[in-house]
């Protein structure tokens, strides 16, 4: 599902691979907006995703992020 227009269009997704929705959400990371706590996949979990994606992009994508995750 898309929401919005380019460039500040954003995908929400119903399921992904790598990962069960129970492991995405007990590791999901919670970020204050304004008076609402948001919550959004973990790095951790988003690199398994993208590897288990396997596309070109995917991969180097969480190559990217495993470079700047602590």
């Amino acid at each position: 599902m898309h929401l919005g227009y380019p460039p500040t269009r954003i995908d929400l997704l119903t399921s992904i691979s790598g990962v069960s929705f129970d492991e995405c959400w007990s590791n999901r990371v919670l970020v204050d907006v304004g008076e609402l706590s948001v919550g959004f996949i973990s790095a951790d979990d988003l690199i398994r995703n993208k590897r288990a994606a396997g596309r070109p992009q995917d991969l180097v994508d969480a190559d990217t992020l495993e470079a700047h995750t602590d």
